[in-house]
């Protein structure tokens, strides 16, 4: 029998020890690289959210004259206009008492609500809607942990007002009114 070496002993012993210990190592940091890819996942969801909830209304009114930025109860509001049944009817979506919200109404009672009155669709800190020109939206949404997303929206149907001309009751299409 031959004599056998301490060395050879250990060392398929510490090959495997080294093995484990780099394939625990490598499982901990994909571990820690899945959390913060879902962490970041989910705190953009509410403020993606909302940018393709109100891309997809813009989209979806995109005629002249219907699309708008107003102030609605001390909230910037987009607004659209839209005859259902002839009957005109005006939507808002703004940001009230935390939740971006929409309110779906008849023209003629929108004396009658309030910012309370819209529907809650997400949870939102605040919405800065801007007219960049008389074809293009910029919207600022600022989510309730402080972190913003902003979305960009483009008028693709003609005849709207020239930018800075003014509409109905004095008001100028550059500075908040009709798209």
């Amino acid at each position: 029998m031959q004599k056998r070496n301490r060395i050879t002993d250990i060392f398929p012993m510490l090959l495997f020890l080294i093995f484990t210990l780099s394939a625990l190592g490598i499982v901990t940091f994909s571990v820690q690289i899945y959390r913060n890819i879902v962490e970041r996942a989910e705190g953009r969801f509410d403020t993606e959210t909302a940018a393709a909830y109100i891309s997809e209304k813009f989209r979806n009114h995109d005629l002249a004259g219907r699309i708008g930025i107003s102030d609605f109860e001390g909230n910037a509001a987009l607004t659209i206009d839209e005859t259902v049944k002839e009957v005109p009817y005006i939507t808002y979506i703004y940001v009230y008492d935390g939740y971006l919200r929409e309110l779906f109404i008849e023209k003629e009672k929108v004396t009658e609500s309030t910012a309370a009155d819209g529907n809650e669709i997400l949870p939102m800190k605040e919405m800065k809607p801007e007219q960049l020109s008389d074809r293009l939206v910029r919207i600022e949404f600022t989510d309730a942990d402080g972190r913003k997303e902003e979305t960009y929206l483009s008028l693709k149907s003609g005849g709207s007002p020239a930018y800075g001309a003014v509409l109905p009751g004095g008001e100028e299409a550059g500075a908040g009114g009709e798209l």
